[in-house]
């Protein structure tokens, strides 16, 4: 018995569905373990495969997906629609094709019921000669101010189209040459838990107190609605690029000085900004 790893395998992104934080945005690193006999070439699985095949399978599971906890009782589903009753009052409905829905068979989404789905999915493309499969997720410590955030781009021809998808993100402000914390801090409370919209893609609420927003694109059409305090309305595309403009130019005019923005858009990728006062 040998055992091979690879660690950093994958970035994995994608939103959630909690009935006391609402819809969340998450980015998870992924780690993993195959042990079994070596095969022909002396080998637990080539490298090759496990960053092809076993991160596709990772991939294709949950990043830029709406993970939901399919038996959770405040749960309905139905084929392209979920519906989740939120513990303070009023519901979260998202509408999409069901390519962009991950239904985990647990009561909640968790980094453990999580990593059990991802680990199923690698079991099932490995070779025979794979005996245990140990799949560890965890989020990147960040020291300093972050927030999850869900978004969906109408305008991308990948998986960003998803309109509940989502990122757990770091954020760095800079005001007149010295780096501020406590506007990231402030930022970051704003936006955590947070759904950005872009306020083109608004449509008619079916529920009092709540927001709608939608729109086609090529996976298809998808919907969202959501109680009005779980969102912030964007007036602009919600890009990291676009993100990382609105908040430097809003702080510009709200600071009278000159503001540098670094968003990130989960791990290790994000957009740079600066803004002038008016």
């Amino acid at each position: 018995m040998a055992t091979l790893f690879v660690e950093q395998l994958a970035n994995l992104d994608f939103a959630l569905l909690d009935p006391e934080r609402g819809l969340v945005g998450e980015t998870y690193l992924m780690d993993l373990e195959l042990s079994g006999e070596l095969d022909a070439q002396g080998m637990v699985l080539d490298f090759g495969r496990v960053k092809r095949e076993v991160r596709a399978a990772a991939e294709a599971l949950v990043d830029h997906k709406l993970l939901v906890p399919a038996a959770h009782p405040a749960l309905h589903i139905q084929p392209g629609q979920v519906v989740l009753g939120l513990v303070g009052g009023g519901e979260i409905e998202v509408c999409s094709p069901d390519i962009a829905f991950c239904r985990l068979p647990a009561m909640a989404v968790t980094v453990e019921t999580v990593a059990d789905a991802v680990s199923a999915a690698v079991r099932a493309v490995v070779p025979d000669n794979v005996d245990a499969v140990r799949v560890q997720l965890q989020p990147e410590a960040i020291d300093g101010a972050y927030y999850h955030y869900c978004h969906g781009l109408r305008k991308h021809d990948g998986d960003c189209q998803r309109i509940a998808h989502g990122h757990r993100s770091r954020l760095k402000i800079t005001r007149a040459g010295e780096r501020d914390p406590s506007l990231e801090g402030q930022w970051a409370e704003r936006w955590n838990n947070r759904f950005l919209a872009t306020v083109d893609d608004e449509l008619a609420a079916q529920r009092p107190g709540h927001r709608r927003f939608g729109y086609d694109a090529p996976q298809g059409r998808f919907e969202i609605e959501l109680p009005e305090g779980q969102i912030d309305v964007i007036p602009g595309d919600t890009t990291v690029e676009c993100l990382a403009a609105y908040i430097a130019g809003t702080l510009a005019a709200q600071q009278g000085q000159a503001v540098t923005v670094r968003a990130y858009e989960g791990l290790r990728k994000g957009a740079l900004a600066s803004a002038e006062p008016a």
